[in-house]
């Protein structure tokens, strides 16, 4: 029933991939907390906060990087591997659609900072799915930049993206189950960053096809 709700929600919001990509780098982080300025629905107005739990900025909380992947294989390169990193995204809406909103991921390796920001667009329609109390939540990005002087990120060669910079893309929050303060402490979120082909060139390109067929939550 999930999956056909997500991809009810590809369909709605036109986020689709196939010709349009012809690499997605996809970063997966599972154990989020996710906190909403009041009662979530499908025509939710106000913020989204989406970020690390951890207090001690050395500590990624329960929050964990647990692959990071290319056109949907895994690279082994998240889990224990992962040093520490800080995820944060915040998301606008009005009566369910994206306004405007951020991402920025973290991570340091080898004793550096490396990061990876970008903008989120806006939306026609609902960004949001409500499946029995459990929210579906999925949106564009665009102007992508990895610093990333290595030409590493998360231990993958990322100079396809780099070269191709500002990079466009997508993310998808899985699961998101508020409680009675409008707050989920265990939320999963993708993140889709993509190499356009020529034909593809300024139009948006995600990954949630690929989502659909491996998370666990759905």
């Amino acid at each position: 029933m999930r999956k056909a709700a997500a991809a009810s929600l590809i369909g709605v919001l036109g986020l689709t991939t196939g010709a349009l990509a012809d690499q997605v780098f996809q970063v997966d982080v599972d154990a989020l907390t996710a906190e909403a300025t009041g009662a979530f629905s499908e025509t939710f107005t106000g913020d989204l906060h989406v970020f690390n739990t951890a207090a001690d900025p050395d500590s990624n909380g329960n929050a964990e990087i647990l692959d990071v992947l290319i056109n949907g294989a895994a690279q082994g390169t998240g889990g224990a591997g992962v040093g520490d990193f800080a995820f944060d995204m915040s998301i606008s809406f009005t009566d369910g659609k994206i306004t405007s909103g951020s991402l920025h991921l973290a991570v340091d390796q080898a004793g550096s900072e490396n990061t990876y920001t970008a903008s989120i667009g806006t939306t026609s329609s609902s960004a949001i799915l409500d499946i029995g109390g459990i929210f579906i939540i999925g949106g564009l990005t665009f102007d992508g930049l990895f610093d990333a002087p290595a030409g590493t990120f998360l231990g993958v060669d990322v100079t396809p993206w780099g070269d191709e910079q500002p990079d466009l893309g997508s993310f998808a929050q899985i699961a998101f189950q508020p409680d009675g303060s409008f707050t989920d402490a265990d939320t999963d979120v993708d993140v889709f960053i993509s190499v356009p082909t020529p034909a593809a060139a300024g139009m948006a390109s995600v990954g949630f096809l690929t989502l659909l067929g491996r998370r666990r939550r759905l």
